[in-house]
């Protein structure tokens, strides 16, 4: 019983997501700064910002789930993402108070065009992308 304990433990940490492992995983940016240069340089409309928190198995599920589709990859290929943590200044000054929190950004007028709150399946998230995608500038 205690083997099975320790390994479900075990298991729960190896699913756990951070900023860096989802950074990596969707060849995102980390740095605020960066990501809006990476944007303008690659003449690119939108920044998406991804805000997670460690333990939160809601972001897990959008990490691995959503934003790893390969249909919401595709539509996203058109994007610049930065992850970022719920602790962050970036986080903190998109007054953000829940995860996962998705926001896209228009590069030109760095502003918030579309933000999302929760978990979301593949399907209603491209959704969220087109809505975004409509109203940039």
């Amino acid at each position: 019983m205690k083997a099975f304990i320790l390994l479900l433990l075990m298991a729960g940490h190896l699913m756990a997501v951070s900023v860096d492992d989802a950074a990596w995983l969707l060849d995102a940016q980390t740095d605020l700064n960066k990501a809006f240069k990476k944007a303008e340089t690659a003449q690119k409309k939108l920044l998406l910002i991804v805000v997670i928190k460690d333990g939160c198995s809601w972001c897990e599920m959008m990490v691995h789930e959503t934003l790893s589709d390969k249909n919401v990859r595709n539509r996203l290929s058109d994007m610049v993402i930065l992850v970022t943590d719920i602790h962050s200044k970036t986080a903190e000054n998109l007054n953000t108070q829940l995860t996962p929190s998705m926001y896209f950004i228009d590069v030109a007028a760095k502003k918030v065009v579309h933000e999302h709150i929760g978990f979301e399946k593949p399907g209603s998230f491209i959704m969220d992308i087109v809505t975004a995608e409509d109203k940039a500038e």
